[in-house]
């Protein structure tokens, strides 16, 4: 059930956003390049009898990967449906972790660093330091070739935010949880400068191809923000 939840999540995501396929291009690939900038062509395989496009996708995950919780169980189903589409996909993550072994998955990870250990769920100063090692990371794999689509788990939207602003590559922001409501719940003193942080979080939601709220309520609080496209997917790791 799982399974076939995810595979028409992709199905629906596509057909409803601007990712590209066969069908919407009409039988063509059409790359957007952002002006005065000579951006490698995306690596890609066709099935023009099926209107597909077999997608390079570069995926963002902002924690310990592979662990057995609940983001990280939630990142692997959607790349275990990925790998049996047959899409490519580069993988940035975390040191920390199990690695996972997929067909055309492509796991890669930040530099580990002895002072910054034992990352746990929610906003902290050692996951700032690991996203900005993975935007880091990020820079060789964007000038090696291009990218089709970002997918961005949680603060991985405003790395993908740049990449679109800069390279015109669209993103689906992967949304688990308001890191707005995360940061202010855990440092008060940012209360003063809320408006800004939710200024910041609606551009990043405005911008995306299609929003992945993880609830309805979620879904809810974010449509202030006015969103593209809105598509909920409960937390796999509580479906049996």
């Amino acid at each position: 059930m799982q399974k076939l939840q995810l595979f028409y999540f992709w199905q629906n995501l596509i057909a409803g956003s601007q990712i590209p396929t066969a069908k919407n291009l009409g039988g063509k690939v059409k790359l957007r390049k952002p002006s005065g900038t000579k951006a490698p062509e995306p690596s890609r395989s066709f099935d023009l009898e099926n209107e597909t496009i077999r997608l390079s996708i570069l995926f963002l995950i902002p924690h310990p990967f592979y662990q057995e919780r609940g983001s990280p169980i939630a990142d692997k189903m959607v790349l275990k449906v990925l790998s049996e589409r047959k899409e490519n996909v580069d993988v940035i993550t975390y040191p920390e972790g199990r690695d996972i072994h997929y067909e055309n998955i492509t796991l890669h990870r930040t530099i580990r660093l002895p002072f910054v250990e034992n990352i746990r769920p929610g906003f902290s100063w050692k996951k700032l330091i690991y996203d900005g090692l993975i935007l880091i990371k990020v820079i060789p794999l964007i000038c090696k070739k291009r990218y089709h689509l970002v997918h961005a788990v949680e603060e991985m939207v405003f790395i993908a935010l740049l990449l679109k602003a800069f390279l015109n590559i669209p993103y689906v922001y992967d949304m688990d949880s308001s890191l707005v409501q995360q940061m202010v719940e855990k440092y008060s003193w940012l209360a003063p400068c809320q408006f800004l942080l939710e200024w910041f979080e609606k551009i990043a939601v405005k911008n995306a191809e299609v929003v992945v709220p993880v609830c309805q309520a979620l879904a809810d609080d974010i449509a202030r923000y006015r969103p593209k496209k809105v598509m909920v997917l409960p937390d796999v790791s509580l479906l049996t």
